[in-house]
């Protein structure tokens, strides 16, 4: 075997370039879906002696929580990711 082999696909560098592995709008409609779902998932699960209003409450604000660490991941994406 020679040394001077014609380099084939596989030995070129890859794109350096990042590609997200879901679509945006996609990501959107399953952190929404998440956190409608954990909303729920709180308000059923919470102490039954709270009141109502107490318990849907913190539903929104766990369900409100995972729309804030997206957001948050998505501004460091961004910075650190600036296109030129």
């Amino acid at each position: 075997m020679s040394k001077n082999k014609p380099s084939s696909p596989k030995n070129q560098p890859q794109d350096l370039i990042a590609q997200p592995w879901i679509p945006f709008k996609t990501g959107l409609i399953v952190v929404g879906v998440v956190s409608i779902l954990l909303a729920i998932w709180t308000i059923i699960t919470s102490n039954p002696e709270l009141p109502l209003i107490e318990r849907i409450l913190w539903g929104v604000v766990f369900g409100g929580s995972i729309w804030l660490i997206f957001f948050f991941f998505l501004l460091i994406n961004r910075l650190l990711r600036r296109r030129k």
